[in-house]
């Protein structure tokens, strides 16, 4: 799919109920509408291009997110967007302790909830 880049000086134009931000190119699949942006001397068409995920809008972001299977994308900002999107998010760990390592223990090793009498 082609991605659009609107080359003016205006922060946005609206056009066939797209909205192209100037300098951030945006996917469009309507191949009619395609055609018609070709001809245009204010509209660069790219068949294939990445995009840093750093142009990319925040919708576009959660689009990405919801498709990678990222839990939680829907309340996260673009920062947040972005790193998830990196893998460089920490996962949420919200498992408990494994072997026991969430037991109370006291200084000796013992657990601290018997009632074993204190050693002199």
């Amino acid at each position: 799919m082609p991605f659009i880049t609107y080359r003016g000086d205006n922060t946005s134009l609206m056009l066939y109920g797209i909205r192209f931000p100037a300098k951030v190119p945006v996917m469009v699949e309507n191949e009619s509408i395609v055609k018609k942006l070709r001809e245009r001397p204010d509209f660069e068409v790219n068949e294939e291009k990445v995009i840093p995920l750093e142009d990319l809008t925040v919708p576009q972001l959660k689009d990405k997110a919801k498709l990678a299977g990222i839990e939680g994308f829907a309340d996260m900002k673009k920062p947040e967007l972005i790193k998830a999107l990196k893998g460089e998010l920490a996962p949420v760990d919200n498992d408990p302790p494994v072997n026991g390592l969430g037991t109370k223990e006291g200084a000796d090793g013992t657990n601290a909830d018997s009632n074993n009498p204190p050693t002199a």
